[in-house]
């Protein structure tokens, strides 16, 4: 007979007899009794009154009535408490049982008892736990420690338990040292603002060692935690991703999917044109292709994972779209997923297949499933323009079939189609006009009117078939009646003389017979429009649409770039940041790290958030706006936001130099200002004001315009620049805006220092459909005071599919405030179909100036001023094995200017001095011993802030060809 019998009806009486069986002794009788009493409890009968007589059955010693003894605790202790405390000395005997068993389970259950006093009790047997023989002991305290830190943390810290556990992370058994990870990231979760344990490099060497004996889950535990250790260069990266590759053959999908987060993070670190990342790429494929033949459940998952794994790199399963077909037998939500997918993997040279797909899915029976089927035939078209025709054929034969919700779909997505296209498509408007009865979805409806709207004059009943509309206007969604609205004023404005009783009334509708204040708003805006200014209305209503975008569906990059440190876990399948739905805890923000050095991975969420806020603000230029950068300045307060830009440029401009902030600390205030004099050479001050830039250009025709941009200094002739020495290191050009962040715009930059000048040196690229004109650009206040010297000066428009190279002379003396980087650039690009914003790192050789040199007697003095504390050592590698004479000639060009050069103790000593446009100076020691291609390094500066980038300004120029 099975146990089900514990779970009958209770029977009246039955706690007495229970009672007695309990005190019996027989064991038998006992544990006959346990059971019943442990079956009553899972049911939610109360048998609390029983605890005195369960707790005298602690000291028989048997594992499985153990067992049960200690559920009934764990279960009833909270009521209890004063009673519990009576089960304190059988605790501490049991975990000092010979039995490991009985140790582990004893330990294990004091943590899992919820009470203070007993918690009082709990650390001499954890301490001794965590230290046992047995490793099965050693892990059950390692995640007894998280439990009781959970209760009370200060007990933790006092009794020293995280050195304890920090201590178990070098065990030798792999169980042990998961349960230690595991525990840790608990602690860490838990109080984020303290460093639980330091992640170093011989720390994740010991969690590689043991992630290939532990458990699945422990496994898990360990990726996670290793994903939030920031490797030292792409080097570490690689050999990271090297040893946990194995783990994507894993039968868990839970460790593949970690696995797979770990990857997806390094690659941030690595040459994305490495020939490592194109093997990991191919590497990565098939595990997430075996996700797809699992459970439904499991595969939503994963589908919901490899949406945000291809929206980051689609290369990874490029060749993999068939994977991605739907099967007859899938449910909706993988069906759909799968669809969003195939979209996102959509290109010229899968198109047909893709194509032929989409067709058989737009003839099935689920409904939900053919609308989104149609839609994503209007996607392709939009996203691979070569098959744009293929596609609106497709969707005609679709419209044919005259099957409601399919016509409906279709014309919503033509119209997409014309905004993508515009002038291509529209003979078939015919087609869809023919199908106006038939619409009775509001977006379907408001998909049409616009059409006819844009396209009136195309259309010779244009007026009767929005008068159509118009008859039962009161009835309308509120989407349709602001389309209406405005398609009967485009109508209007392209055929005044036949539509003006019908554009007087929808204006009388709209302002006299509703109670929408969109609606009403709007109404009055055009009336007052069409009745003071027709021009300017139809300069308004009739204005050029910029394109739309391929993929709108896209997730925020920063988003994005979140929820691929979250993949595996729930946010990555909700598709939103864990804040958004974890409450009452403290959650820190995740980001990816980023190639051009180490940063820490985690920031306060708060501060993250805010500034997430600020820098995705985006800004409508119109004909009063003062200046770009009051909107751009997103990373410091403005003096007064509310008053006017001329108020504030006025006002800063009576501000002293005293009042301003320097660049960085305190200190370099004695730097640049009474420690001015360094070596004979008057450094100069650093230029603090903080309002716009002086020299603000006005123009004779008081163009507002001008004035937007009159401060933004760009100059493109390229004969202003003379070139130098092809000696001097100037990186590749990197792309700084996508395409498709820059509606079609790519730009690609890098720096370059000419004829002792910065220069931006950018190529422009239109891949969009339209010429791009009208430029601008501005920088937002920066560490260095970067500002351009001329304005920019693109006479012609950029045409489809031109490049335009573009070199902007920068001087340092413009507004100033400290950026994190330190080298960061903020740039605000203009053009006449947005404003786009984006960061880019100048490389801080190009800061160093030509005249740093300074004589022997102050370099010596100015060394001895500086405190020891200031002073960094490191090891720089001679990688081309350069002579003395070549390495200073190569610094030289780089303005790494030499003092004097010695031998001491049979080295060679050379003592260099590097100013930056700011004034600040660096003061070096290179020790060479011959023969030997480590260089001992020395740095000494009143800024230690710029010590960092100064030894990676040399690693480069000494790495450089």
């Amino acid at each position: 007979m099975t146990d089900s019998k514990y779970f009958s009806t209770q029977r009246k009486g039955e706690i007495y007899e229970l009672k007695a069986e309990l005190n019996s002794d027989k064991r038998e009788r006992k544990k006959e009794a346990l059971k019943k009493v442990i079956a009553s409890m899972t049911v939610g009968k109360d048998v609390s009154q029983l605890f005195p007589d369960v707790i005298n059955c602690m000291q028989i010693d048997n594992l499985e009535l153990k067992k049960l003894v200690y559920l009934y605790l764990m279960n009833y202790a909270k009521t209890q408490p004063e009673m519990a405390i009576l089960a304190v000395n059988t605790f501490a005997k049991d975990c000092n049982d010979p039995s490991p068993l009985i140790r582990a389970l004893a330990v294990r259950t004091m943590g899992c008892i919820r009470v203070e006093k007993i918690t009082e009790h709990l650390c001499e047997p954890l301490r001794k736990c965590l230290k046992d023989e047995d490793p099965y002991v050693r892990k059950t305290a390692a995640v007894c420690v998280a439990k009781l830190y959970d209760i009370n943390q200060q007990l933790v810290f006092d009794q020293g338990f995280l050195d304890l556990l920090k201590d178990l992370l070098s065990d030798s058994n792999p169980m042990v040292v998961a349960n230690a990870v595991a525990a840790l990231s608990e602690i860490s979760e838990q109080s984020p603002q303290i460093q639980v344990f330091d992640l170093n490099g011989p720390t994740v060497n010991k969690l590689l060692t043991a992630l290939n004996e532990c458990s699945e889950w422990g496994q898990v535990f360990i990726l996670d935690t290793i994903a939030n250790y920031p490797p030292k260069d792409d080097k570490d990266a690689q050999s990271i991703c090297e040893r946990i590759t194995p783990r994507l053959a894993h039968a868990n999908s839970a460790v593949v999917l970690s696995t797979v987060k770990v990857l997806m993070k390094f690659l941030e670190l690595i040459d994305p044109n490495s020939e490592f990342v194109q093997n990991l790429y191919r590497k990565l494929a098939p595990p997430l292709v075996t996700l797809l033949s699992t459970e439904p459940e499991i595969q939503y998952v994963a589908l919901r994972n490899i949406n945000l794994i291809v929206q980051k790199r689609s290369d990874i399963l490029k060749n993999e779209m068939k994977v991605f077909f739907v099967k007859y037998n899938d449910p909706i939500y993988v069906k759909l997923e799968k669809l969003d997918i195939m979209i996102r993997l959509t290109n010229s040279n899968n198109i047909a297949q893709v194509l032929a797909e989409l067709k058989e899915y737009a003839t099935e029976v689920d409904v939900d499933f053919v609308r989104k089927a149609v839609r994503a035939i209007g996607r392709c078209a939009i996203k691979v323009e070569p098959a744009a025709e293929r596609c609106v054929n497709t969707l005609i034969d679709l419209i044919q079939t005259k099957v409601n919700y399919v016509v409906q779909e279709a014309i919503v997505v033509i119209k997409d189609i014309f905004r993508k296209y515009p002038n291509k498509y529209e003979s078939i408007i015919a087609i869809l006009c023919e199908n106006l009865d038939s619409l009775d979805e509001p977006e379907a409806r408001a998909s049409m009117i616009w059409i006819v709207g844009e396209y009136a004059e195309r259309i010779d009943n244009a007026d009767e078939l929005l008068e159509g509309f118009l008859d039962g206007f009161k009835d309308e969604n509120n989407q349709v009646q602001l389309q209406l609205l405005t398609a009967i004023v485009k109508l209007f404005l392209k055929k005044p003389t036949e539509t003006q009783e019908l554009v007087t009334k929808v204006l009388t509708l709209v302002t006299q017979e509703t109670d929408n204040p969109d609606l009403r708003d709007r109404g009055y805006i055009y009336w007052r429009l069409l009745s003071t200014d027709p021009k300017a209305a139809k300069e308004v209503v009739l204005a050029e649409k910029p394109l739309i975008s391929e993929e709108t569906d896209l997730l925020e990059p920063t988003l994005l770039d979140e929820l691929i440190c979250h993949i595996g876990s729930l946010a990555s399948v909700y598709h939103k940041p864990p804040n958004t739905f974890v409450e009452g805890r403290f959650i820190m923000k995740k980001k990816l790290p980023f190639r051009t050095g180490i940063h820490h991975e985690y920031e306060d969420i708060t501060t993250m958030q805010t500034n997430q806020q600020q820098q995705q603000q985006q800004v409508v230029i119109s004909s009063n706006v003062g200046s770009l950068i009051d909107d751009f300045d997103i990373l410091g307060p403005m003096s007064n936001t509310s008053s006017t830009t001329m108020n504030t440029f006025e006002h800063t401009q009576q501000q002293t130099s005293s009042a301003i902030p320097n660049l960085l600390d305190d200190e370099l205030s004695s730097i640049l200002g009474l420690d001015s004099n360094v070596g004979g050479h008057q450094t100069p001050m650093m230029n603090t004001n903080t309002s716009l830039p002086i020299n603000r250009l006005t123009t004779s025709t008081g163009n507002d315009l001008d004035d937007l941009f009159g401060d933004i200094n760009l100059h493109t002739g390229p004969s202003s620049i003379s070139f130098s020495s092809p000696n001097t290191l100037v990186l590749p050009k990197e792309i700084w805006v996508s395409a498709q962040k820059g509606k079609g715009l790519e730009i690609s930059g890098t720096f370059a220092r000419r004829n002792n000048q910065i220069v931006m040196e950018m190529d422009f690229t239109n891949k969009a459909l339209q010429s791009m004109n009208d430029f601008a650009l501005q920088l937002n206040r920066n560490s260095f005071g970067l500002t351009p010297l001329q304005p920019l000066q693109i006479l012609n428009p950029l045409f489809p599919n031109q490049t335009i190279p573009i070199q902007l002379i920068l001087n340092a003396n413009g507004p100033i405030m400290k950026m994190d980087p330190l080298t960061n650039l903020q740039i605000a690009i203009k053009n006449n179909i947005d404003i786009f914003y984006f960061n880019c790192i100048v490389p801080i050789h190009i800061l160093f100036v030509h005249n740093g040199e300074i004589d022997k007697m102050t370099f010596l003095q100015t060394w001895q001023d500086i405190p020891e504390n200031n002073e960094i050592k490191y090891q720089l590698q001679n990688i081309n094995n350069l002579s003395i004479d070549d390495l200073q000639n190569k610094l030289r060009l780089n303005n790494i200017h030499t003092i004097t050069r010695t031998i001491i103790e049979q080295k060679e000593m050379l003592y260099q001095t590097i100013k930056l446009t700011n004034g600040i100076f660096i003061l070096i020691e290179l020790k060479i011993t011959p023969g030997n291609r480590t260089i001992a390094f020395s740095l000494k500066t009143k800024v230690p802030d710029v010590a960092n980038l100064i030894i990676q300004a040399y690693e480069l120029i000494l790495s450089s060809n």
